[in-house]
């Protein structure tokens, strides 16, 4: 999972949608082609699916032989501004990949379909994929997506630096104070060796703490930023203390090497880092390395979050779109998904061939994360405070203004956005 979303950015495009699909009409009736089949495309943007989407996409059309499937593949520095211009032109891709982050400017520009009612018109069954999943792909309870991944975050640690430290390796059982002290005696400062890796990172890192610690980013009601409140406060000093210990690199360190590059050469016993990582850890050569849970405050608390399948407003084939979402958000398609090994399938029963995939190491312990895990930083208004967040963030890692100072003043500079939106 990657994230990348501004101010600047998710208004102009709102604007743009707005005034490109007001333009745009759509028959309400699948359009065949020449050949006589109806031809939707699937627009994605990670190369390592691709080939998983494929063999999907074949199963579909041998159920469907009167639809043909074209998965096109756009990467994820393209994509969006793929998918903005065609929104704009209205030829967007009949379906495709939606991230929490993004859905609240497409909803905003109408170029989204609202599957409420196929949904309950085909009885389709929502239960069966995480709530906070389905909560982070809808905007004013419409359901603008079918959930297609989980994508969580653990702790992944060195077996090698612990071995030689003599300390045990984490499981279940830790909590911070646990953490702490491990990260301090797996410190060795004349090998070059960090304890811990505590970058600047809300995704990786900070957010994670700030669930484990009981809080949260808002109120219930979204109408206020819990950044000043005890617990967030005290989740962000735990986060810098690794740094101000020496146990963690500077945030100038992480400015000249990145945490996968301080964990993949071994110059770090520990890192928090996404389900998605697997592939790219396992294929370290000489990385000997495991995945625990997250060290325990109040609870295990993880991101948990992933993408989902969209249906374009204004496709002129929805009733075959829709018929393939079916399909892709169903049980065969999900158990296609985790035995490529790409992602955690959302579909609830079907995590198991994923597991299977990494015999190395225990990734059931990306499956169960999903029990603890949230996705609640997905708000509407986060488009218009993210920038904030982060100069702020910056601030309090590199120890230029403490963590109570700055969370309060964080806090309150998020209120006056919501404040001041319409």
């Amino acid at each position: 999972m990657k994230t990348h979303r501004t101010r600047i950015l998710a208004v102009f495009f709102t604007i743009l949608l707005a005034v490109g699909l007001a333009g745009c009409g759509s028959s309400g009736s699948d359009k065949a082609s020449s050949s006589g089949k109806t031809e939707i495309t699937l627009a994605l943007w990670d190369a390592n699916q691709k080939p998983a989407m494929e063999e999907m996409s074949k199963a579909f059309m041998k159920e469907n032989p009167d639809i043909k499937v074209n998965v096109e593949l756009t990467p994820w520095d393209q994509y969006w501004t793929k998918l903005q211009a065609a929104a704009t032109g209205g030829n967007m891709a009949d379906v495709f990949w939606m991230s929490p982050e993004q859905i609240f400017t497409y909803a905003q520009g109408d170029a989204l379909l609202d599957l409420n009612d196929k949904i309950k018109t085909d009885k389709f069954d929502m239960t069966k994929y995480p709530k906070n999943l389905v909560d982070a792909l809808k905007v004013d309870d419409k359901q603008l997506a079918i959930p297609k991944d989980n994508s969580t975050v653990a702790l992944w640690y060195n077996k090698d630096l612990f071995d030689k430290a003599g300390v045990s390796y984490p499981d279940d059982t830790w909590t911070w104070d646990t953490w702490m002290d491990a990260a301090k005696k797996l410190t060795n400062k004349k090998a070059g060796v960090y304890g811990m890796l505590a970058p600047n990172n809300g995704q990786n890192f900070t957010y994670n703490l700030i669930y484990q610690n009981g809080s949260d980013f808002f109120t219930k009601d979204g109408k206020k930023s819990l950044y000043d409140s005890p617990k967030t406060i005290e989740a962000v000093e735990y986060g810098t203390e690794f740094i101000k210990n020496g146990y963690s690199p500077s945030i100038a360190g992480f400015s000249n090497t990145t945490p996968d590059q301080y964990f993949e050469s071994g110059k770090a016993a520990m890192v928090t880092a996404g389900s998605w990582m697997n592939s790219e850890y396992l294929a370290v050569d000489g990385l000997n390395v495991g995945v625990a849970p997250m060290p325990k405050k109040a609870d295990h608390g993880t991101i948990s979050a992933g993408m989902g399948y969209s249906i374009a407003a204004k496709t002129k084939n929805p009733d075959a779109a829709w018929k393939f979402v079916q399909y892709m958000g169903g049980k065969d398609a999900n158990l296609i998904q985790s035995k490529s090994g790409a992602a955690i399938s959302a579909y609830d029963g079907t995590q198991q061939p994923y597991v299977d995939k990494f015999p190395s190491i225990d990734a059931q312990v990306f499956v169960d994360a999903a029990k603890y895990g949230h996705s609640s930083y997905m708000v509407p208004s986060r488009a218009d405070w993210l920038s904030m967040e982060e100069d702020m963030m910056i601030n309090i890692f590199s120890g230029q203004i403490s963590a109570k100072k700055g969370c309060t003043e964080l806090a309150k500079q998020i209120n006056d956005v919501i404040a001041n939106q319409k």
